[in-house]
């Protein structure tokens, strides 16, 4: 069975670097109304111990800007508060959900502090990219996934943005007369399509801040980012401390 992609962030790190997840998320991924969730979570009879320790009571902002009541929750708060959820598409989801804890904690376990926020023109610039690559790739070969995750995440970050794998485009480069031969795919494509360069920096990015490939591109972040990056290189906004050499 294959699990249902889940929207981008829905479990994500805390302060204390913990994974955790949200009332407001567990409504939307499991097509409840947030209140229900909250009234499941007000009946769950649990020791105040293991309340104290994987729910926590917050507040939102909602679209009329007033404060409502939201709750943060551990996997362990998680497993408890979805048994009440039963059906082929809810067994489904929870598991595609703890496979989202998974994937967070053990990026949480293998990272050291996340690199601070870069700015999104930034991410045009050469030295950037490179840099963002580096730092997926020692996240990679320092988890589970290993050297063989690493060539998958190329090989998917280049087939979602140019359709094939890395060593395919290099070949389609050469066999169109360049002498590229000793060019990987990604530096090919710095060379031959920024927007699409500064795009795949991006998503080596936010693989460091915990999100999927498949969670950004069901989401349709790579089509909107080359768009955007397309058109702020055609304008000549970049990052002036950062212009390329």
């Amino acid at each position: 069975m294959q699990l249902p992609v889940l929207p981008v962030n829905c479990v994500r790190p805390t302060t204390k670097k913990n994974a955790a997840t949200t009332s407001l998320d567990v409504a939307k991924i499991f097509s409840r109304s947030h209140g229900y969730v909250l009234g499941v979570l007000k009946t769950l009879d649990v020791s105040d111990e293991f309340g104290r320790l994987n729910f926590y009571s917050t507040s939102y902002e909602d679209r009329c800007n007033r404060q409502q009541p939201m709750v943060v929750m551990s996997r362990a708060g998680f497993m408890r508060l979805v048994m009440a959820f039963t059906g082929k598409k809810a067994a489904a989801l929870k598991e595609a959900y703890i496979a989202e804890f998974d994937r967070m904690e053990a990026m949480l376990q293998n990272c050291g502090p996340l690199p601070p926020p870069i700015p999104l023109p930034s991410f045009a610039n050469r030295q950037v990219q490179i840099q963002c690559t580096k730092q997926a790739a020692r996240q990679l070969l320092h988890s589970r996934a290993g050297m063989n995750g690493l060539v998958q995440h190329h090989r998917r970050v280049m087939k979602v943005l140019v359709g094939r794998t890395p060593t395919e485009y290099v070949r389609a480069a050469v066999a169109a007369g360049m002498r590229v031969a000793s060019f990987s795919g990604r530096e090919l494509l710095r060379r031959l399509d920024p927007p699409k360069a500064a795009t795949a920096a991006f998503l080596d990015d936010q693989l460091q801040r915990g999100k999927t490939l498949e969670q950004l591109t069901s989401a349709g972040v790579p089509e909107a980012l080359t768009a955007a990056f397309a058109a702020m290189l055609r304008a000549g906004i970049t990052a002036p401390e950062l212009q390329a050499a």
